[in-house]
């Protein structure tokens, strides 16, 4: 990644002046400042009225705590991480006035025991009811348990709440819907998604990063490159470690080949949802084509033991990469054409499950959701990397937020794909690694996945072995959009087709 400059500019160099007592922590590929903890509420505010993103929340360390805010400058192409020390239990609500931060809020509360100073409930996010004194936390146990609170709604008449799940059907993840209904609209929703907890975070501490690559890639076992380039650039960055410039080619062939396939995947999911088998069945030779092209370019179908800390472990077959893509490709866009040709598929797609742009900015949404509501967000140009640099995309994007926008992104990225992973190969993309120290250091890394931003920040100790890791896939951010999605006027055979247009994993919300 390349460093960005100590010498801030816009909200950077405005919330210097804003927020007394804040000062300069670091700088390299994001500047890391410190402010005091009762400043929190002034910065926040700052922050998000001068156009900056709320990317992530998170807290490290114990006695103190220290709350890390992660702000995307998209307008600067930098990111900004705010640090504050929270001695206490509490420290000053944000979710009030940045409302992306609820869902970190609640999980900080869940890992770390410390909370907003408002009093009001938190909901429980990734640790499982049963999790008594002695499960394994980043930090102290809550004094209290996380609340399941539900969204206020008001209806008419009789409401009653129609469970389904954690266990729904073969192959899907285990997921709880808690759907009010008066009939057959659907009034409320709410999820819960700890099913899937498997305190990756936890798990890293003491490893190097070599050996947490092994974790790493299974956070969110769809977005293995994606997840492992956002750890191994952030462990990069704490090292001052710059990959050869051919094995950065090669993360981006096998991002780009991971973006496809996931497409692939969730065109096949909306064909289900909407009673298309034969579409379906089109879908998934596509994907299945893509996944043994995969295995074939770089020897597994879901892109494991591709990534490595400093740079890659293989070269990609660029012959049969260059043999097999175009029929892989033409393929899904057979199936993608005839899908949008079919009525019936259209009439359930369209104004289905809509995200408007004021809902996808609030929540902080990334990804194919956000570009389908109107927002625009794709790190590959916002906060480009090499080799998006020489090779940027074209970002595909609608307005009209609903399940029939977030299909048309989709497909249209697909093709950008193929296209970007012809120029990769062509500048040359091959393996090799850089010479990794084993010291310490902290470092923030990011990746665009097939869902969104996905980001990981690494503290190492002097002896090189990770302290502290957070992880948060593009999964994270979206769920908390699908809620409202649902609540937009769908009826009960609406949610698989909304779900499977937002692409998700449970996995990668629990960890």
């Amino acid at each position: 990644m390349t460093a960005v400059q100590p010498g801030p500019a816009g909200s950077l160099a405005s919330l210097l002046g804003a927020v007394s007592g804040a000062s300069f922590a670091e700088a390299g590929n994001a500047v890391t400042v410190r402010i005091p903890v009762a400043q929190l509420e002034t910065a926040v505010h700052h922050l998000a009225t001068t156009g900056a993103r709320l990317a992530d929340l998170f807290a490290a360390g114990q006695d103190p705590a220290v709350l890390h805010l992660v702000w995307a400058l998209d307008a600067q192409q930098q990111y900004l991480i705010v640090q504050a020390d929270v001695t206490g239990d509490e420290y000053p609500p944000l979710s009030d006035i940045a409302p992306a931060a609820f869902a970190e809020e609640c999980e900080i509360y869940e890992q770390f025991g410390i909370r907003p100073a408002t009093g009001k409930p938190l909901n429980r996010v990734a640790l499982p009811p049963h999790a008594g004194p002695d499960f394994p936390r980043l930090g102290h146990r809550p004094g209290q348990a996380p609340a399941e609170i539900h969204a206020p709604h008001t209806v008419g008449g009789h409401a009653f709440e129609f469970p389904f799940g954690p266990v729904r059907q073969v192959g899907m993840e285990s997921l709880y819907y808690g759907l009010v209904t008066s009939g057959e609209e659907i009034v409320d929703l709410y999820l819960f998604t700890w099913h899937k907890h498997r305190g990756l975070e936890w798990r890293l501490r003491g490893r190097t990063p070599r050996d947490a690559l092994f974790h790493v890639e299974r956070t969110e076992g769809l977005s293995a490159i994606a997840m492992s380039w956002a750890f191994t650039a952030a462990v990069e960055a704490a090292l001052g470690v710059d990959p050869p410039s051919a094995a950065q080619r090669t993360r981006a062939v096998a991002l780009e080949l991971e973006r496809l396939y996931n497409h692939a995947a969730a065109t096949a999911a909306l064909c289900q949802a909407t009673g298309l088998s034969i579409g379906q069945s089109a879908a998934e030779i596509a994907l299945e084509r893509l996944l043994r092209l995969n295995a074939a370019v770089f020897g597994h179908r879901y892109l494991f033991g591709v990534m490595e800390t400093g740079g890659v472990r293989r070269a990609p077959d660029a012959a049969e990469l260059r043999g097999q893509l175009p029929a892989a490709q033409s393929e899904l866009c057979r199936a993608a054409d005839a899908l949008l040709a079919t009525n019936s598929f259209l009439d359930r797609l369209e104004a289905c499950g809509i995200v408007t742009t004021e809902q996808a900015r609030r929540l902080g949404l990334v990804g194919p959701v956000a570009r389908a509501a109107g927002v625009s967000i794709d790190t590959r140009l916002d906060q480009p990397a090499p080799p998006y640099f020489q090779h940027p995309p074209a970002v595909a994007a609608r307005t009209s937020g609903d399940v029939l926008a977030r299909f048309g992104v989709m497909h249209d990225e697909a093709a950008e794909s193929v296209r970007l992973i012809g120029d990769l190969l062509d500048a040359g993309a091959g393996a090799g690694t850089a010479n990794v120290p084993s010291t310490g250091g902290s470092g923030l890394g990011w990746a665009e996945s097939s869902r969104g931003e996905a980001l990981a920040w690494v503290a190492l100790g002097a002896d090189g072995r990770i302290s502290r890791a957070r992880l948060r896939p593009a999964s994270v951010r979206n769920w908390r959009g699908f809620d409202d999605a649902c609540r937009s006027q769908n009826v009960f055979t609406d949610v698989p087709i909304i779900e499977a247009s937002f692409w998700l994993t449970v996995a990668g919300t629990a960890r």
